[in-house]
């Protein structure tokens, strides 16, 4: 099913002041030297405002540009509630997955908000936890997006060839969750935590659906909305190929799946239609 593909050229863009998080998986606690680690980070692409780390004891922060970030060291595995959300509903299997699980200790990481695009600021904490974790890094997790992302990727994604491609075209999924809740009747999808970039939340019913099929076709809405800085709204209707056509609608308030399916914020469902229900409210 061809979905729209051109809308893969847009670019994810938000207003600025969210404040996202992250959580480093590590093998144990490291030694942070503060001043290697910002020599690490000016390393990785040329900055306008030169690093500052701090840190003492198990707290400390580091700031770059216009990124202030607060660093938390915790020696404990990450809260089991956090890896039901993250690591659990992931797709990640064999050594990504198991370095996910095997970690014993995690960072905390809290962007401070501020004026830059939200893009920035989860590039800002992906490079950060690639400096801070160095041999020891396990992965990360974003509990508000219900994803994560093995230590193989953090590392790749913080490198300036990749930096310079995903701001040329961000992939959603790196910094928003696809998550498959299963249930008798059938599985439902759902995305999480795309209200960081100031877009709504999507679910869909899909007992018949293809996941990638599903998975291209938020993504490509995803982009639309960011890129475009379109709105879409429940009562808005979509072509997606020659005879196939999807209607947006609030969650139903008595869908026995609701704690689960809503988003943060706002959350739209997409059901499939016929072509004599297209523009009719």
């Amino acid at each position: 099913m061809a979905l729209f593909d051109w809308l893969k050229r847009g670019k994810a863009k938000s207003a600025p002041g969210r404040a996202p998080g992250m959580i480093v998986l590590l093998d144990a606690l490291p030694e942070i030297d503060p001043a290697q680690a910002a020599r690490e980070l000016a390393a990785i692409e040329p900055l306008r405002v030169a690093p500052r780390v701090q840190f003492e004891g198990k707290h400390g922060s580091a700031d770059f540009d216009s990124h202030s970030i607060a660093i938390t060291a915790v020696d404990a595995p990450a809260p089991a509630a956090v890896m039901d959300k993250t690591v659990k509903v992931s797709n990640w299997t064999g050594e990504g997955r198991q370095a996910l699980e095997s970690h014993a200790a995690h960072l905390v990481l809290t962007h401070g908000g501020g004026a830059a695009p939200i893009l920035e600021k989860y590039i800002a904490l992906y490079k950060l936890a690639a400096v801070l974790g160095g041999d020891q890094l396990r992965g990360v997790l974003m509990e508000d997006a219900w994803t994560c992302a093995p230590p193989a990727l953090v590392r790749e994604f913080a490198s300036a060839e990749m930096l310079k491609a995903f701001r040329e075209s961000t992939p959603p999924i790196l910094f928003t969750g696809f998550v498959k809740f299963h249930t008798d009747d059938g599985t439902w999808f759902a995305t999480k935590g795309q209200h960081m970039f100031e877009a709504p939340d999507l679910v869909m019913f899909g007992p018949d659906e293809q996941p990638s099929e599903v998975l291209e076709l938020f993504m490509n809405i995803f982009l639309y909305v960011t890129g475009k800085k379109a709105r879409i709204a429940a009562g808005h209707t979509l072509q997606i190929a020659e005879e196939a056509y999807l209607k947006f609608s609030e969650l139903a308030a008595d869908n026995p799946w609701r704690e689960w399916l809503q988003g943060a914020e706002e959350t739209l469902e997409l059901k499939r239609i016929n072509k004599e229900e297209i523009n009719k409210k």
